[in-house]
């Protein structure tokens, strides 16, 4: 028996591994911190009572996060880099892309990444019962899948990527294509307890299993359910003191999503 083979050729990783050089390391900056969840655990099961719909952690977090983009609009930007012409573009949509593992013949391990349009117009369960279409590729979703699979199957690795390299240097295109600055990603249901994103997005939330760990309350150690929640960004865009603001409302309205989310949690804003 030999030592090793040779597996078959992955469409997916050769044309997207081509468009990852868009996310510049030398300009990422990550955070994170682990998030107390008994008021999300809490708000899901009474979410769940009420309505029969029990809300995913990802719908929370994109609640929280598209509802921290419109209130701190310094983060809701993207780049467009010509050779020699550069600027900042300022978003006036909420949209928060979500990404998805999916697997097809010829596209094992891929990711899809549907967007969430008016994010911040939507409730809690209108956010999970679009977060459900986006994973079961139903509606736009399914048509905007159905698109990428064509591009990376059926044409050359070189022409696909060049293709799905145009949204990043026209904004009309890359809010048609890519949503927004955010992506939010998570290994949790693997049993993850942290990821670092490295996503061709401005920035990018990840967030890892929720489970009880110690943590300390008025000076106590004590069991509570935990997760940690990472930001990486683009520090063209915004510096450090503005990106931890910003990251500081994502994560305070998570902790607090009972007093803060669950008065929006059936009816949008």
């Amino acid at each position: 028996m030999d030592d090793y083979r040779i597996l078959p050729r992955n469409r997916f990783f050769e044309v997207v591994g081509g468009i990852m050089f868009e996310n510049r390391g030398n300009d990422k900056v990550a955070m994170l911190s682990e998030i107390d969840m008994s008021e999300a655990i809490r708000l899901r099961e009474s979410v769940a009572a009420e309505t029969g719909e029990k809300p995913s952690y990802t719908a929370i977090v994109v609640f929280a996060l598209a509802r921290a983009l419109r209130e701190h609009d310094y983060a809701n930007r993207t780049t467009i880099e010509w050779p020699f012409y550069r600027r900042i573009v300022q978003h006036n949509q909420v949209n928060v892309t979500v990404a998805v593992a999916r697997d097809s013949p010829g596209l094992e391990q891929a990711t899809y990444a549907g967007t969430i349009r008016d994010a911040d117009t939507l409730s809690l369960v209108e956010l999970n019962r679009q977060l459900r279409q986006l994973a079961n590729a139903e509606g736009e979703h399914g048509e905007r899948w159905e698109l990428f699979h064509r591009i990376v199957t059926r044409l050359p690795p070189i022409l696909a990527r060049r293709i799905l390299r145009i949204p990043y240097l026209w904004p009309n295109l890359w809010i048609q294509h890519r949503g927004g600055p955010a992506m939010v990603s998570s290994p949790a249901k693997y049993g993850v307890d942290m990821l670092v994103g490295n996503w061709p997005w401005p920035i990018g939330f990840s967030f890892g299993l929720v489970k009880e760990r110690p943590i300390v309350i008025n000076g106590e150690v004590c069991a509570r359910p935990t997760m940690m929640l990472i930001m990486s960004f683009d520090r063209r865009l915004m510096a450090g003191a503005p990106a931890a603001r910003f990251f500081n409302g994502v994560a305070d309205m998570i902790s607090q999503a009972e007093a803060r989310i669950g008065p929006e949690s059936h009816r949008s804003p």
